[in-house]
């Protein structure tokens, strides 16, 4: 036994390891953090989602009975938790939370092996400090955009990441290794095509370090691809209303609202910072460091920045991909300098686990003063969406409601929640903000149904339709339209709508019954077939 041991040793006999169980102290609140995402509510998007899986589970046509413009495996994925709540009767929400919990596990647990394997064990610093970075990315940096499809991403895609660091520095992994997490990955990239620039950035810079023919032999990009294709083979099979209905009223209607110019979005508060931070810690990942992991998570997050540009709203979660992936590259880059520059020969590993552990201290602290932690969960007692729920669970003679409203929140997650059905097929009047974006010149305030859009057409018509036959206990109406003035008049939407006979037939039943907040809430009346 050397004296650097015999030192450690002696150290330790004499009191605690304060920097193993300060590094512990934070892996375990990390994991932990998970708890407080069962607590309600639960983002809004996820809300939707899961109400249209259900849907679909119990009976429905997707893309005909519920429209969204999501991808079909978007839904596929939400099937299970609203599956397994339906043979347990647990709520939804709650399963989707135990379930992406149970992802998280293995996906952390995975990307730990990864980097036992890979990094050579002199490297302390790493080997303290990438575990909890990863666990902090993948739980607590999410906040309200936790299960949001670009986290569900990210879970899944980050062993691949880190697989395919390995693949570019010709480590001997082994074939299931390499199959499992393309799939996990491949599953996480379908689910929005904008997610598919970072595989391909990845597996190009991987050609680029070995050679053509043992790339094509490696099964990871192939699985990644298998998904992606057999995602497509079913959405053409299976959904092929994704193209006819879906796709068409995204074209007509989603590119209007709430699109930002390429400049507007470089200096947002979501897109910004790692616009101008993570092309030059890219710098420093191929300039200043010989890392392939390194470069590898520049390029997926060049890939994620790109998504958030593509999309062009400039909403948070939009963001995450590029902002968790800049995180983790500072971090890895840090790593690296620590343990070849700083401390290149030492034994004792305990100081890079109080560096490690301050560091993420420093995160968690840097993290509290951009976003209050469980903010959502920590408001939702006399919360607008607690609010609609006691009204609505008062006021409702059956379980269906319509709400004509621009937004989804509070509506969604209170539907989930109250286990409530809404009876038109569009779970917000997103579509009329697209279409009436604009106000003209001399242009009416309602198009005449004669002049309407093919796609505005059938909102107009089935939104009447659906009211008609469904007969909602609560038309709930949003008067705050989301919708600009024109020739100085308000947009209402039970002014656009009553144009239509079998709207204005059907509302003749119902009687105002309160006002809460932006809302107007009306109610069937009793005894009304």
């Amino acid at each position: 036994m050397n004296t650097s041991q015999n030192t450690q040793d002696a150290v330790l006999r004499r009191g605690w390891d304060w920097p193993r169980l300060l590094h512990g102290l934070v892996l375990a609140v990390c994991a932990l953090w998970l708890i407080g995402y069962f607590f309600p509510p639960i983002n809004h998007d996820t809300a939707v989602l899961l109400y249209i899986s259900k849907s679909w589970l119990n009976g429905g046509r997707l893309f005909i009975d519920a429209i969204d413009i999501n991808t079909p495996l978007v839904f596929v994925v939400h099937l299970l938790p609203e599956f397994i709540a339906k043979l347990t009767g647990m709520q939804g929400t709650t399963a989707l939370v135990g379930l992406l919990g149970l992802g998280i596990a293995a996906s952390f647990i995975t990307c730990r092996k990864v980097l036992a394997a890979s990094l050579d064990p002199a490297h302390a610093t790493a080997d303290a400090l990438l575990p909890l970075l990863l666990l902090f990315l993948l739980i607590v940096y999410p906040n309200n955009m936790f299960a949001q499809r670009e986290h569900m991403m990210l879970v899944l895609a980050m062993p691949y990441l880190l697989v395919a660091s390995g693949r570019a520095d010709g480590e001997d992994l082994s074939n299931r290794l390499k199959i499992a997490t393309g799939l996990m990955a491949g599953v996480g990239f379908a689910m929005k095509p904008y997610f598919l620039g970072m595989p391909l950035f990845v597996e190009l810079y991987i050609v680029s370090q070995v050679s053509l023919r043992r790339s094509l032999a490696d099964p990871a990009p192939w699985a990644v691809l298998a998904v992606c294709v057999a995602h497509a083979l079913f959405a053409i099979i299976v959904t092929p209303e994704y193209f006819t209905v879906a796709l068409p009223l995204a074209r007509a209607f989603y590119s209007e609202v709430s699109q930002w110019s390429m400049f507007d979005l470089a200096l947002s508060a979501n897109l910004g910072p790692p616009t101008f931070i993570l092309p030059l810690l890219g710098i420093a990942a191929f300039l200043a460091v010989r890392s392939h992991m390194a470069r590898i998570i520049f390029l997926a997050g060049i890939g994620g920045l790109l998504s958030g540009y593509a999309q062009g709203k400039g909403w948070p979660y939009h963001a995450l991909p590029a902002q968790a992936l800049t995180l983790l590259l500072a971090g890895v880059i840090i790593a690296y300098v620590m343990d070849h520059v700083v401390w290149p020969k030492r034994s004792d590993n305990r100081p890079a686990r109080l560096f490690a552990a301050a560091l993420m201290l420093l995160i968690f602290y840097q993290e509290g003063l951009h976003s209050r932690p469980f903010f959502k969960q920590l408001e939702y007692r006399g919360s607008d969406l607690q609010r609609l729920m006691h009204v609505v669970k008062a006021e409702r003679r059956n379980d269906r409601v319509l709400v004509l409203s621009p937004g989804i929140y509070p509506h969604f997650p209170m539907l989930n929640y109250l286990n409530m059905k809404m009876t038109m097929r569009f779970e917000s009047m997103w579509l009329l903000q697209g279409a009436y974006s604009d106000c003209q010149e001399l242009a009416p305030l309602y198009n005449p149904p004669e002049s309407m859009s093919r796609a505005e057409e059938f909102v107009f018509r089935s939104v009447a339709e659906d009211f008609y036959r469904k007969k909602p206990s609560l038309l709930i109406v949003d008067n705050v339209p989301g919708i600009p003035r024109c020739q100085g008049e308000a947009f209402n939407y039970l002014d656009y709508f009553s144009r239509n006979p079998l709207f204005a037939k059907r509302f003749e039943d119902y009687d105002r019954a309160l006002d809460l907040d932006r809302y107007t809430i009306y109610r069937r009346r009793d005894g009304l077939k």
